[in-house]
């Protein structure tokens, strides 16, 4: 069920380069990516679960929800991190012609169908 729902994320945009399960503390789960040169999932993993712990810190300290995604976007490139429970992420690194807001939405589905299993 998890790889499956990881090559459904790629399948549902053109230009989803990786997509990655795993621990707020940046151990991957699960990865699907599409070539070597595409981004590791366990640099991604580490890199990103930091990034989303700081965000969750800086809600907390500003008295704010817990964040349910968190986007970046540079050059070229977007990476969409979704809490699927508060223990896992879904990530996925998208570049052209991907719309990120596509790719969120199907971070946003697969997050749904994984929660009742990483419960």
């Amino acid at each position: 069920m998890l790889d499956e729902t990881l090559r459904a994320v790629r399948s549902g945009s053109e230009g989803v380069r990786a997509v990655v399960l795993a621990g707020v503390d940046g151990v991957v789960v699960a990865s699907t990516r599409g070539d070597a040169g595409d981004p590791a999932a366990d640099v991604l993993a580490a890199s990103f679960a930091e990034l989303y712990r700081q965000v969750l810190a800086a809600n907390r300290d500003a008295g704010l929800p817990v964040p349910e995604e968190v986007t970046l976007g540079g050059e070229g490139v977007t990476v969409a991190v979704r809490a699927v429970t508060a223990d896992y992420l879904l990530l996925a690194v998208v570049a052209p012609p991907a719309l990120p807001g596509r790719v969120r939405f199907e971070l946003r589905r697969a997050a749904w169908r994984l929660r009742p299993e990483l419960l």
